[in-house]
């Protein structure tokens, strides 16, 4: 691996170097707010910080790095924080943790991917990246919430005060839409909420809605009883995004889980890496136009029964939502994709079916015309909810150096 863009934008490679930074809770952990942890100065967003195996890192300020890449332990301290960087790599055996299965991250975490330029900073990864490759593992506990619940009473015109069908622990501030089923009425509204009663049945939004969406108590045309609208959770505590840099030309982050490097497939036998994602919000994600450049994709893993994704919820997508290639096992449990420029959701085999239908929803999938031929026969100029793709896996194409700029508009469909 090569750091040019360090080299070019002045900037330092650090790696911990001492244990005098070690605080509290985490007496094993070296701080990253304590300048004895680096040796004096601390790192700045022109630098890369290389976390070395065996060394656990404690995250417990903002930072803002170019790259971040993990062979040790990285951990977050229990208070609100924000990550920017360009790209965040975990690699062999190391891992990045925030709360567990038993206990989640009670607090604001915000990954923000981005940069001015797209650099290729990782042979095969480009930039704006969150990925673990080659054994390495991402683990992101954020508290479970009902992603979506089905709207028990229609909605007329000025309604300001909706019913659920099921109870939901959703909160004044967090941000929903309001999705009518059915292709005959392709109805969203976004609101924010302003309460919630305490049985978790009726919300309070911010402001009326404007049109009329039927609850499943409404007599259905054609008997089709699921038509009726969803209203879905868009918030969570713990988010990774693309910066806005990217937004005109579909230039969003991505996530990889990997066995291997993209440009190392096919060479050896791939580790498998683990991701597991719980209560996580990506937004501005995808990259459009990029074959292997998705929200979250699983690729080349082989089995990977450990590695979950529940409860998310994928919005702003420039290129499709959950992608599963070479990988059996991932669970897929109670996530939503929101508008997404293709498929929602994208397994290579049917028989995976299991790993996925278990109370994921995709709303108003957006037609999308790709360049890359394998992604055109996918046939996404009608998206659907879930496709089984029937063709064994390809790596992906290997960037081998710098490419467009964001800025400029890429050719797309809406």
């Amino acid at each position: 691996m090569s750091f040019s863009l360090v080299r070019h934008r002045g900037g330092t490679i650090f790696s911990p170097v001492s244990a005098d930074g070690a605080v509290g809770a985490y007496a094993d952990a070296l701080a990253w707010s304590s300048p004895a942890t680096w040796g004096g100065r601390k790192p700045g967003p022109n630098d890369v910080v290389q976390v070395p195996a065996g060394c656990t890192l404690l995250i417990d300020e903002n930072i803002e790095v170019t790259v971040l890449e993990i062979q040790g332990t990285v951990l977050f301290a229990a208070r609100d924080l924000q990550v920017k960087a360009i790209g965040i790599l975990v690699s062999g055996d190391g891992v990045m943790r925030a709360g567990d299965a038993r206990r989640a991250f009670a607090h604001r975490l915000v990954f923000t991917l981005g940069t001015g330029r797209n650099f290729n900073l990782i042979h095969g990864l480009g930039s704006k990246f969150l990925a673990a490759v080659n054994g390495g593992a991402i683990e992101l506990f954020g508290p479970r919430r009902r992603a979506w619940a089905r709207l028990s009473d229609s909605t007329t015109p000025g309604t300001i005060l909706v019913r659920l069908s099921e109870p939901v622990d959703w909160s004044p501030g967090d941000k929903i839409i309001i999705a009518s089923g059915g292709a005959e009425r392709p109805l969203i509204e976004e609101r924010g909420i302003f309460g919630v009663t305490t049985d978790g049945l009726r919300v309070t939004l911010d402001a009326p809605v404007s049109h009329r969406h039927e609850g499943q108590r409404a007599r259905m045309r054609y008997g089709l009883t699921d038509s009726a609208a969803k209203v879905v959770l868009l918030s969570r505590s713990i988010a990774i995004e693309g910066d806005a840099n990217g937004i005109h030309a579909g230039y969003g982050a991505h996530m990889l889980i990997a066995g291997r490097l993209p440009k190392d497939s096919g060479n050896g036998v791939a580790s498998g890496s683990r991701g597991c994602f719980v209560g996580v919000e990506f937004r501005r994600m995808g990259q459009f136009n990029r074959p292997g450049r998705y929200p979250a994709h699983w690729y080349d893993n082989q089995v990977a029964r450990d590695s979950m994704l529940k409860d998310c919820v994928i919005h702003e997508s420039f290129q499709r939502g959950v992608v599963v290639s070479g990988t059996r096992g991932v669970q897929l449990h109670g996530n939503v994709v929101y508008k997404p420029l293709g498929h929602g959701f994208v397994l290579e085999r049917p028989e995976d079916w299991a790993s996925i239908l278990v109370d994921n929803l995709t709303v108003r999938p957006r037609p999308a015309r790709f360049v890359d031929p394998a992604m055109r026969a996918m046939d996404e100029v009608r998206p659907r909810s879930v496709w089984f793709s029937d063709v064994p896996h390809q790596p992906p194409p290997v960037d081998t150096g710098d490419i467009d700029d964001p800025n400029e508009p890429a050719a797309r469909s809406c």
